[in-house]
C-alpha cells in the first residue's frame, strides 16, 4: 500500500491509500506498485484507475498531466479528472468538431496547431471513454 494524491486546479481529488494506480502516460500504460522506482512522467488523456486494498476499484477520465512516483507516496497532477459516467458528450463532440475544423486552417501558428491537437486527442480520449462506460 502507499500513498496517492490526485490534484488538480480545482483541489484534490483523490487522496488515500492505495493498492495500485493505472494510468496512460506519453510512454503508454503504466500500473504503480508499492515501492516502485522513481519516475516523472507526462500523463495523457485516458483512465485512470486506483486499486484499493479493499478491493475496491474506482475509474475516472483525466487529461494532461504530470505523475510523480517517489517511494511511497505517488502524486498526479493533472489538469482535469471526471467520472467518467459524468462525462459531457455533446460538449466533447463540439470541441472536437472546433478542434479539426481549426486544424484545417493553413494560418494556425504551431502554438495554436499544438493547442488544438491536444484537443482533439483530449475529447477524442473523453468521447470514447463515455461510450464504452
Amino acid at each position: 500500500m502507499y500513498k496517492l494524491d490526485v490534484v488538480t486546479p480545482k483541489g484534490l481529488a483523490f487522496t488515500g491509500e492505495v493498492y495500485q494506480t493505472v494510468i496512460t502516460t506519453a510512454d503508454g500504460e503504466i500500473g504503480v506498485l508499492e515501492n516502485h522506482m522513481l519516475l516523472l512522467t507526462n500523463v495523457k488523456p485516458g483512465k485512470l484507475r486506483i486499486e484499493k486494498g479493499n478491493g475496491e476499484i474506482k475509474e475516472f477520465a483525466v487529461t494532461y498531466g504530470i505523475l510523480d512516483v517517489a517511494g511511497n507516496r505517488v502524486i498526479a497532477l493533472l489538469e482535469e479528472i471526471y467520472d467518467i459516467d459524468s462525462i459531457d458528450l455533446q460538449q466533447e463532440k463540439q470541441l472536437l468538431e472546433e478542434a479539426n475544423q481549426k486544424l484545417q486552417s493553413e494560418n494556425l501558428t504551431d502554438q495554436e496547431r499544438e493547442y488544438y491537437l491536444k484537443q482533439k486527442e483530449r475529447a477524442e480520449v473523453l468521447i470514447n471513454l463515455a461510450k464504452t462506460s
